[in-house]
């Protein structure tokens, strides 16, 4: 069995949601735009780090980028791999996985975009997030330097072009800038990483084991938004085909081999 961070996060959060989607395959064809935009963003910063450039096709990711490569490049140093896949056996099962990069210092390095300000708040819950914990067991590290940018929150005007939304959307990070972009570094100590190896193979046991993958309602509108799956949870018959969504191969995608 292989298993990603998100994942085990999904089977935390709803067995089902989790039976769906890796026990069977049942994929939506659409994401959520925030997704589909964190997407883009992180393609775009890609291509920015391995010396290339990327296309302008939305002003908001393409300011973003454009914000990234001025305040956040001149920060972080050599980058010494990009988009970097890793898999590491945990009892009889492997986590795979891909990290965003690894630094000249040894430290790894995560990309996130955010809709909120980088504030103590948003920096206090970003302590608290376990993927950090399955790079750094996976690496044999324990810091990781999260570039974090945030969405800019204006909109298009009347009459306004693309290239002039996108100039003011980069403008828009050179006020409050420390709120809008930056780096932050996450430090666990060799303790922490030890007691989260062991939960991990606990947890990778009873996802092996497990026969009832039941609802969690208060996953179906997670992050304010229904779950991907809210239309077919209920009454799905794996005998039918559903509108909107699609079986694949369970790792179809990112590592080459289709892991997911």
């Amino acid at each position: 069995m292989k298993l990603s961070n998100s994942g085990i996060q999904l089977f935390k959060s709803c067995r089902r949601a989790y039976e769906l989607r890796y026990i069977e395959n049942v994929y939506p064809l659409s994401s959520p735009e925030v997704l589909e935009r964190g997407k883009s963003y992180h393609e775009k910063i890609e291509a920015l780090l391995k010396g290339e450039s990327f296309d302008l096709d939305d002003p908001k990711t393409d300011a973003m980028a454009m914000a990234f490569e001025k305040y956040v490049m001149p920060k972080i140093g050599k980058v010494e791999a990009v988009e970097e896949w890793f898999e590491k056996p945990v009892g009889t099962s492997t986590i795979i996985g891909r990290c965003d990069g690894r630094l000249a210092d040894g430290r790894l390095i995560e990309h996130k975009t955010t809709s909120s300000a980088l504030d103590e708040q948003y920096i206090a819950g970003l302590q608290n997030d376990e993927q950090i914990l399955t790079y750094m067991w996976a690496y044999g590290v324990n810091n990781i330097l999260y570039t974090v940018c945030r969405t800019p929150t204006i909109r298009l005007c009347k009459n306004e072009t693309e290239e002039e939304f996108r100039q003011r959307c980069l403008d828009w990070y050179s006020e409050d800038t420390e709120q809008k972009i930056g780096t932050i570094n996450v430090y666990r100590s060799p303790e922490e990483v030890a007691e989260f190896a062991k939960d991990l193979e606990k947890m990778v046991a009873e996802i092996g084991w497990c026969t009832n993958y039941y609802r969690v309602p208060s996953h179906c509108m997670k992050w304010g938004r229904p779950c991907e799956y809210a239309s077919i949870c209920r009454n799905y018959d794996p005998q039918m085909e559903y509108v909107g969504f699609e079986r694949r191969e369970r790792y179809h995608e990112t590592d080459g081999n289709g892991a997911e």
